[in-house]
């Protein structure tokens, strides 16, 4: 059989170009600014192109976010809210932080996504109006906060195990007092198979785009915060049942065999891997806070 180049490239083209024309002007027309805005971005830069625009919007808002906490640990401000006390990292764990989420947002997130984007629309996701109502948005990011946490829990899990845990889960665990930039702080392998926790529920669900591309963007500020090391107790999420948030995955930072949920606290407690979350963790520990804990699966 042979080989043809052209045609497999020609092909994958194909599976990136927009479905249809898309036009503000067209029927159905948009009913609001969002809709407005959604069908003007993509009657000017394709279907492709608001993909990369979320995917953007992604990394700035992550960035942000650690920046954010990254200036509440420099000037240790609301140290009452400060989850492992005295514990702040250092300039070389921010660097090192740094360089891994370059090298995993570059190499290992994009092209993840750029994957997922022909097999989303084979799935029959759509980016037609209307828009989903705002209480259908709700409800499909809660079930994907739900989903994600489900899968991400029994993958968590398996990369504690000691062949995994050693050689890749570890990295992750380089620092035992997480602050904000750590969310996405991983050994390469581990990107992977969380990344396929997180996809898995939307492709599962198979929502609106809007909805699709939004719960990446609410999945990534979620993990930041959770990784923070600070507690809010004003954030909205704190709100909902179960759900564990930045002291329940501290905890887990600091312990490493408890409190596996991304999020929520229900499969943890269903299977007896909880252990109840303290208000502070005291330490009497140095405050740099990498690998010294990691002796105890290593």
């Amino acid at each position: 059989m042979k080989f043809n180049s052209t045609l497999i490239i020609n092909t994958i083209a194909e599976n990136f170009k927009s479905s249809r024309v898309y036009d503000v002007s067209a029927d159905p027309l948009p009913r609001n600014s969002i809709e407005y805005y959604w069908v003007w971005i993509l009657q000017n830069c394709g279907e492709f192109g608001l993909f990369l625009i979320f995917y953007l919007a992604m990394a700035i808002l992550y960035a942000i976010g650690g920046i954010v906490f990254y200036l509440f640990d420099k000037f240790k401000l609301f140290p009452s809210r400060k989850i492992q006390i005295k514990k702040y990292p250092s300039s070389y764990e921010i660097r090192r932080c740094i360089n891994n989420l370059v090298i995993n947002y570059i190499t290992i997130i994009l092209p993840l996504g750029i994957i997922s984007f022909p097999f989303s629309k084979v799935l029959g996701l759509t980016h037609d109006l209307p828009l989903p109502t705002i209480w259908k948005f709700l409800l499909d990011i809660f079930l994907c906060l739900l989903g994600e946490d489900f899968f991400h829990y029994w993958m968590h899990r398996f990369f504690h195990t000691p062949w995994f845990y050693k050689n890749i889960h570890k990295e992750h665990h380089y620092f035992s007092a997480p602050f904000g930039f750590t969310a996405s702080y991983a050994h390469p392998v581990e990107v992977v198979f969380l990344g396929i926790a997180t996809f898995a529920p939307a492709f599962i669900l198979r929502p609106h785009y809007i909805t699709f591309y939004s719960w990446f963007i609410v999945r990534q500020l979620d993990a930041v915060l959770t990784h923070s090391g600070y507690d809010i107790e004003l954030f909205p999420f704190n709100f909902m049942p179960y759900y564990g948030g930045t002291v329940f995955h501290d905890y887990h930072h600091k312990q490493f065999t408890c409190n596996y949920g991304s999020r929520f606290t229900y499969l943890d407690k269903l299977f007896n891997t909880y252990k109840e979350k303290p208000t502070k963790i005291p330490s009497s520990e140095p405050s740099n806070n990498s690998l010294s804990n990691n002796k105890k699966q290593s």
